[in-house]
Order: C-alpha cells, then sequence, then structure tokens
C-alpha cells in the first residue's frame, strides 16, 4: 500500500505533466493577444469595441442586446486577428510582392470588412432605436 506522501507525490507528477503543456498554451496566447496589441487594424477594433459597450452601459442594454453586442464584438476581433496572422505568414513566405499573396491577403481582409459591416448593420439595430428614444 502507498503512503499518503506517495500519493501526494505521484498526484504532483501527474498534475505537472498534464498542467504544464495546458499552462504554456495559455502563456503563448497571451503572448498572442500582446502582439495583436501592436497591430494598428486590432488596436482600431479593439478600441471600438470598448465604445460599444461604454454606450451599451449609457443605453441600458438588455441580456439579449448583450449577447449580441458581445458576440460582434468577439468576431471581429477574432477574424482580425486571423487576418493579422494570414498577413503576417505571407510576409514571411513572400517578403517581395506576389499576385496571388497579394489575393490572399485581399481576401482575408475582405471577411474582415465584410463582418465589419454586418456587425455595424447589427449595432445600428439595436442601439438606433435607444438612441432616438433617448432623444425624444
Amino acid at each position: 500500500m502507498l503512503s499518503n506522501k506517495s500519493i501526494n507525490y505521484l498526484k504532483s507528477i501527474i498534475l505537472n505533466m498534464s498542467l504544464n503543456p495546458f499552462i504554456r498554451s495559455f502563456k503563448y496566447a497571451l503572448n498572442g493577444i500582446y502582439l495583436l496589441f501592436k497591430e494598428r487594424n486590432f488596436t482600431i477594433q479593439f478600441s471600438l469595441g470598448i465604445t460599444v459597450v461604454i454606450v451599451g452601459f449609457v443605453l441600458d442594454l438588455n441580456k439579449t442586446e448583450w449577447l449580441i453586442i458581445l458576440l460582434s464584438i468577439a468576431i471581429i476581433l477574432s477574424l482580425e486577428a486571423i487576418n493579422s496572422a494570414i498577413e503576417t505568414l505571407c510576409n514571411l513566405i513572400q517578403p517581395d510582392y506576389h499576385p496571388m499573396i497579394k489575393k490572399i491577403k485581399d481576401i482575408s481582409a475582405g471577411s474582415v470588412l465584410i463582418s465589419a459591416i454586418l456587425v455595424a448593420v447589427v449595432g445600428l439595430i439595436i442601439f438606433l432605436p435607444k438612441i432616438v428614444a433617448l432623444i425624444n
């Protein structure tokens, strides 16, 4: 039979084996977020998201409206992150101009723009009636 000390030692080994890669993945993800804040478009999108959240508090959004707004912000920020990663990879693969790299970058940026336009429409649907009611 194993002693409590031995059992605790084995538990710590098992936890360290399974937790270290998990903790390391968070470290890499946090570093990725840090790097994103060096990207101009991401910081613009993030600032707009913060502004929308502040306006949401002022206009007293309900739970459903908050869910829609927060998911919309998450979609835009995530797409912007993916776009930045694709552009970085393209620059690594082909530092000089290449028509296929341009096509990849344009399509990637286009996906962010499509989502941003639709999220802006969602924002208008949610915020405009509240702003009009506030003015009247």
